[in-house]
């Protein structure tokens, strides 16, 4: 269950950038990875952990993407120079290509392409994740219009990632993918190590798990997600996704919903959570205090989403 990846020289001339902690270039298995290490928590206000556990994340994230049937990188969770970490494959090589065989197009740069003067208030930048924006790129962007899947996609993560706790689905994290032959396609998810309250220590993680009210704000009634509300009134104001899903302004939206709750299967998803060790030597990897604080937040989520098809 957990590999080690300890003897793995790292692939010269291959490097991964990104601001979620370090990261390396290997080949494993005739393939190039990417191995990402936890981020220190020095610069946070009073941490009570001494790094993230955002490589578990990513893992369960992702696993759960899988068993959605939603295309996503594939994850194998690991230990590497004394840590817990996560090798994600890289899906825009081949087996030991360094050239690589696809160009992954960020929506950043897609939007940042596209100006619309139906927006009277259109910020211009890529970076920008208003959801009227991000939508009216969606649907005109010569590069993704032509897609329906691209829309499908987009819902599809808003749902899961709320499901996941997933706070940083941001413009540069998901996209399209160009082949050699000018063909695009749609990328698969990847970076979802923001998901499952990377950040809380066991200690935290215990005391909620005794208290329902608390459990309901972490698991819905305070979270929020990359996007934005647009207009006067909301400019700035970060979206509760499950807030937006009750209100069911956005028949997409709503699909995705029904999509998920077709596929979410909760047996399995459990089962997930249950099959990774406690530790692995002198390491800690889910505790049990954990696996059940993560089981209680989805069972919640999983309950709420429910009511609203």
């Amino acid at each position: 269950m957990i590999a080690d990846f300890n003897d793995l020289p790292t692939a010269k001339g291959m490097f991964y950038g990104g601001n979620a902690g370090a990261k390396d270039a290997v080949i494993y298995d005739g393939h190039y990875w990417m191995i990402k290490y936890p981020k220190t928590t020095r610069d946070l206000t009073d941490p009570q952990i001494s790094y993230t556990t955002s490589p578990l994340s990513e893992y369960l994230g992702s696993k759960i993407y899988e068993i959605l049937a939603i295309p996503v990188h594939k994850t194998i969770l690991g230990t590497r120079k004394n840590k817990i970490v996560v090798a994600c494959k890289d899906f825009l090589t081949g087996p030991q290509q360094k050239t690589p065989t696809h160009r992954l197009i960020p929506f950043h740069d897609l939007k940042n392409s596209f100006m619309s003067s139906d927006l009277e208030s259109y910020s211009g930048t890529g970076s920008e994740t208003l959801l009227d924006e991000v939508l009216a790129t969606i649907n005109n962007q010569e590069d993704l219009k032509s897609n329906p899947d691209v829309k499908s996609r987009f819902w599809d993560m808003f749902v899961t990632d709320a499901f996941i706790g997933n706070n940083d689905r941001n413009n540069g994290n998901w996209g399209i993918l160009w082949d050699t032959d000018g063909k695009a396609t749609l990328a698969p998810v990847y970076d979802n190590g923001n998901a499952f309250f990377n950040k809380r220590s066991i200690k935290q993680m215990e005391s909620r798990l005794t208290d329902d009210n608390a459990m309901h704000e972490d698991a819905y009634k305070t979270l929020t997600c990359a996007y934005k509300h647009t207009g006067l009134d909301n400019e700035g104001h970060h979206i509760n996704p499950f807030k937006f899903i009750e209100e069911g302004s956005n028949e997409d939206c709503t699909a995705a919903v029904s999509r998920f709750l077709k596929n979410a299967d909760m047996k399995k998803i459990k089962a997930l959570i249950q099959k990774i060790p406690e530790s692995t030597g002198t390491l800690a990897v889910m505790p049990d205090i954990q696996k059940r604080f993560y089981i209680k937040l989805l069972e919640i989520r999983y309950n709420h989403l429910r009511r609203y098809t």
